[in-house]
């Protein structure tokens, strides 16, 4: 089974501090969970759809004083009343990881909360003083009044807990106290709960079908459609397109696999996906329909990074997508909403009951990637940015999208196992068996023992202990305790998380004074920093602290080196290394892109070929003699001109900004390929006469200088669509099935004349004769594309 936690107790009611509330009972507080956060932001937090209402997890406490090193991607809230026994200035202290806030009001009324003490950065559980903002200013409170308090705070990974102090005359004066039970109350009067989402229910609409709750006291059904691409509900598929380079989203729209050959896929159960830094060149394409539980005005925000934008049509037709469009044009943090103007739409009048398309295109070139989908709703806080559930997505059932069978998926499905493509471009994973298959308790896979976890145990056995000194691989440093990390090739080093000997009773067996080191070879060091390993706690959960940052070094080695006293043994739980694999410029690779060849390794750790279809504009002219080409690209500002023999089993391009002319005696080998295109170069506006060559391989049929051209590539089920351009401007290309759908290939504004290619997998294409259409300015041409059938008119 995957490793999929469940949480066992739920709390089934809603809280709105916009509702009616009073003083509940004394001594406890109510400590509640919102999991799913994409980072340690407080913004994160409020855009969870069900944040403050709806609770994953709920918990009684007698004191102010959360529970310790609990998960990851949290964020939590402990709500209540604070009273002092006799009139007294109070100062309060907040301690937690990650960041953590204090809000009290000025009376029993949630309207009037302020913000009194907050901690930006972690601090240690009973670190006090680290940050000056984490203790308020003396705060008067009167005896008997009840004063409403929220304890906030966000947590990603590593260790997390959250405390609050306070110095008064009835306790002391000169120490911080943790507040206990007797000067607090639970939350009273509570709003009636709304039904569990997925509930059945009826919304009395005759032509709605499968009406269920939505968790939001909102009953929703799937409108009856005759639009047969409206596909299954609360399935939000995310596809990706990995070696496109560049930042924006032309790039994305001109690479010949966007958008019929992804490179992979995910469901998402959310409109968007966290920040990474592990992939660049990659693009992405999110497309389906959405429908609202209530009518009204409805606002739409785009976040990401690198170039994103978010059409909304104004019905079911993806031919309408641009009746609403948002953009970002560089980038912005995953929850900065107002950087660009066109980020959101105004005020969209939307009806329940119908089906609206929702498309969303997204580019990334380097550094870190993410994007997403916000909405503002008549049925959730005002003004506050919600991210979009897959609840009320539809999945979009005509897209042409087909990777190749066996890549590895996620079907969305935690019970079931080894996802990976069919034959049918379906993710499908293999069913759990047994009685109790979708219970979550049945369902939960402890870890096994050495296996990857955020948390560590306190056994010996799962720590690592040194208790002979011995030389150092570093001659510079002395004879002590080290561990060498041996990363088995160069990579490219960003951060670390860091576990230190977590034994119960011996955790002063820790490194504390560290060097930290690190080297290509093995043989010659440099020097990172030296550091401060807090100790470990001891406990069974213990989550680690965050490690050296590396900012991007290369190494295959690391050295991590006790400085302390040597007389006694050193150890350390566990290291973890957030890197990028990153061999030596200049190394062989496979770039996966069938349009490159000598594809190695760059300085930024990316796998790159020379292109064959991109004009490299160095020589003004090329003419090659009777001679024979071994794998090459040849590119020319104007004109490529041959008479040459291309090699067996060789690769070869040309590439003119005008022309390609090749002349009597030019010859393709067998096993060989041949590419020739049209790129003109950016001083290059006007093409030679002489016909351009489409890229094609040599041994098709002649292109009769068509505009439009279907290319079956040999001994797979890919066709590839090719098309010139005499000019810039709109251009869709479509295919239309012989059942009716239509497949939308391109439709965009092309910058520059030329030629292009799209492939696409015909997999998800009946078999017979199908349209492929090219519609511009000035053409309008249509050629017809057999899917397992053949040709008999030629």
């Amino acid at each position: 089974m995957k490793n999929i936690f469940f949480t066992i107790f739920i709390l089934f009611s809603a809280i709105s501090l916009q509702s009616q509330i009073c003083v509940g009972e004394p001594g406890k507080v109510q400590w509640e969970v919102w999991r799913g956060l994409f980072a340690d932001q407080f913004s994160e937090l409020s855009a969870l759809e069900f944040y403050p209402g709806r609770p994953d997890v709920a918990q009684t406490l007698y004191s102010l004083n959360a529970p310790i090193n609990y998960d990851n991607y949290f964020g939590a809230k402990i709500s209540g009343f604070i009273h002092v026994p006799v009139t007294d200035s109070v100062t309060f202290n907040i301690t937690g990881n990650s960041k953590c806030q204090f809000y009290l009001s000025s009376s029993a009324s949630p309207s009037q909360l302020s913000l009194r003490a907050y901690a930006n950065d972690f601090t240690n559980e009973y670190e006090n003083t680290k940050f000056a903002e984490q203790t308020s200013p003396k705060l008067l409170l009167q005896s008997g009044v009840f004063y409403y308090f929220e304890i906030r705070y966000v947590e990603s990974t590593g260790s997390d807990h959250c405390k609050l102090f306070w110095k008064n005359s009835f306790i002391s004066n000169t120490n911080w106290n943790i507040i206990t039970a007797a000067y607090i109350n639970d939350v009273g009067c509570k709003p009636a709960a709304c039904l569990d989402r997925g509930t059945v229910c009826n919304d009395g609409n005759a032509n709605t079908t499968n009406d269920m709750e939505d968790g939001h006291c909102n009953c929703v059904g799937k409108p009856i459609t005759s639009n047969t691409c409206v596909g299954v509900r609360n399935f939000m598929e995310r596809f990706r397109y990995d070696n496109i380079a560049g930042s924006t989203i032309n790039e994305l729209y001109l690479a010949p696999n966007y958008p019929g050959v992804p490179t992979t896929s995910s469901v998402l159960p959310v409109f968007g996906v966290k920040s990474e830094s592990q992939l660049s060149n990659s693009g992405n394409l999110v497309q389906g329909y959405i429908t609202v539980p209530v009518t009204g005005n409805y606002k739409f925000n785009v976040t990401g990074d690198d170039m994103t934008i978010l059409f909304i049509s104004s019905d079911d037709s993806p031919e309408n997508k641009q009746a609403h469009q948002v953009l970002v044009s560089g980038w912005t943090n995953t929850t900065e909403h107002n950087k660009y103007i066109y980020q959101s739409t105004s005020n969209i009048y939307m009806e329940a009951g119908r089906f609206y398309y929702i498309e969303l295109n997204h580019k990334e070139g380097t550094g870190s990637e993410h994007f997403a989908a916000f909405w503002q709703t008549p049925f959730t806080g005002a003004g506050v940015w919600k991210r979009i559930p897959s609840f009320y997505f539809y999945d979009y059932g005509c897209d042409i999208a087909c990777i190749p069978q066996g890549t590895v998926c996620d079907d969305g499905n935690p019970f079931t196992n080894n996802d990976q493509y069919n034959a049918n471009c379906q993710c499908e994973g293999t069913p759990c068996s047994g009685p109790d298959c979708n219970s979550p308790l049945a369902s939960y896979v402890p870890y096994d023992k050495c296996s990857v976890t955020d948390q560590l145990s306190n056994r010996p056995s799962n720590n690592w202990l040194s208790c002979n000194v011995s030389n150092n691989p570093n001659p510079a440093l002395p004879r002590s305790h080290w561990i060498k990390y041996d990363l088995g090739e160069r990579h490219q080093l960003i951060s670390s998380h860091i576990w230190n000997y977590n034994v119960s009773n011996e955790t002063n067996k820790g490194f504390q004074a560290v060097s930290v080191d690190y080297s290509q070879d093995g043989t010659n060091w440099t020097h990172l920093d030296q550091y401060n390993f807090p100790l470990a706690t001891g406990e069974v959960g213990y989550g680690g602290f965050t490690g050296p940052n590396f900012t991007g070094i290369f190494a295959k080695y690391v050295l991590i080196t006790s400085l302390d006293d040597t007389t006694t043994c050193r150890g350390l739980g566990k290291v973890a290394f957030k890197a990028i694999y990153c061999p030596s410029e200049g190394t062989l690779c496979d770039d996966k892109n069938p349009q490159t060849i000598n594809d190695v390794y760059n300085n930024q750790c990316e796998c790159l070929g020379q292109n064959l279809l991109i004009n490299e504009c160095e020589d003004m002219n090329i003419t090659l003699g009777n001679v024979t080409l071994f794998t090459d690209v040849y590119s020319a500002v104007e004109h490529v001109t041959a008479i040459s023999t291309v090699d067996p089993q060789s690769t070869v391009g040309f590439v003119g900004g005008k022309s390609v002319i090749l002349d009597v005696g030019f010859e393709t080998m067998p096993n060989s390929v041949f590419i020739a295109s049209i790129d003109t170069c950016a001083n290059n506006a006007v093409m030679s006469e002489t016909p351009p060559i489409s890229s094609a391989r040599i041994n098709t049929k002649p292109t009769d200088n068509k505009v439009l051209m279907i290319v079956p590539v040999p001994d797979s089920d890919m066709v590839d669509i090719h098309f010139n351009l005499t000019e810039p401007g709109k251009t869709i290309l479509k295919i239309l099935e012989n059942n009716g759908h239509t497949h939308t290939i391109t439709n965009h504004e092309y910058l520059n004349k030329g030629h292009y290619r799209k492939r696409i997998r015909t997999k998800k294409l009946n078999s017979g004769i199908h349209s492929v259409t090219l519609i511009t300015a000035k053409v309008s041409e249509t050629e017809k594309m057999m899917v397992g059938v053949t040709d008999d008119t030629k």
